[in-house]
């Protein structure tokens, strides 16, 4: 469901040249790193590719010094991927408590995705403006959770546009499997998810871009009144409503 507000400090990010924008704030001798990176979706349709974009800001902090363990999980903040198919509708990316573990699929480090290290933080704190990851889907935590509404005038009717599975004592990186995809029968004929890509990026993080295609009364039909529906509607739409994360700074 929504995520409450983040409370607390959020790191504000500066560039630095060449390299990651990066902001670090030391306080008590712990050494607090930021950086933003874009997601970008593309899907393949008939009347071409279509993309959708957002740019997000992770952080996480290195206690007491640069040699101690990293903070775990990173706080990641902004807003899902909304990709504007047209009359076939929209795809949502979604932000999650995952997010995190996404960036590190596309940025592993020394082969791994535990990003969430000195070493890792050092890492991304050194990334080039412009590096580019693809998502492996296949390897953990997989994609982030895409969806659509049937119904745009139903808050209720977001639905999965692909279904994956966690396989046990798979090879390393290859533990998700698809084992629906939902993505012709939602928005047509031809139409089938390409990739998903991060960037390091100097761009600021985007709000409001995905408030342009939800449901206007989204918030007050799932978030407000989340105690007011029907259990089998929580259990349901639990993992497919989180379209922002943190606060607008």
């Amino acid at each position: 469901m929504m995520s409450p507000k983040i409370l607390g400090i959020v790191v504000l990010l500066t560039v630095m040249a060449a390299t990651a924008v990066v902001a670090m704030e030391q306080v008590n001798g712990d050494q607090t790193y930021s950086w933003r990176y874009k997601m970008t979706v593309e899907v393949e349709t008939p009347e071409g590719i279509k993309t959708g974009s957002a740019v997000r800001q992770m952080g996480n902090e290195l206690q007491g010094s640069p040699l101690s363990q990293a903070g775990n999980p990173a706080d990641v903040r902004g807003e899902a991927v909304a990709v504007d198919l047209g009359k076939r509708g929209v795809l949502f990316a979604l932000i999650s408590h995952q997010s995190d573990l996404e960036f590190y699929n596309a940025f592993p480090v020394s082969g791994g995705y535990g990003g969430a290290t000195p070493e890792g933080i050092h890492y991304y704190a050194n990334l080039s403006v412009g590096t580019q990851g693809i998502l492996n889907p296949k390897a953990p935590p997989g994609y982030p959770k895409l969806v659509t509404f049937k119904d745009l005038n139903d808050p209720k009717s977001v639905t999965l546009a692909q279904e994956w599975t966690y396989i046990r004592g798979q090879e390393r990186g290859q533990n998700f499997e698809l084992t629906k995809d939902h993505m012709e029968e939602l928005f047509g004929p031809g139409v089938k998810l390409k990739s998903i890509t991060l960037e390091i990026t100097d761009e600021p993080v985007t709000w409001g871009i995905v408030d342009e295609y939800l449901p206007r009364n989204f918030e007050e039909v799932v978030i407000e009144n989340w105690r007011g529906l029907s259990k089998s509607d929580r259990q349901r739409l639990v993992d497919m409503v989180t379209f922002k994360q943190g606060e607008p700074k």
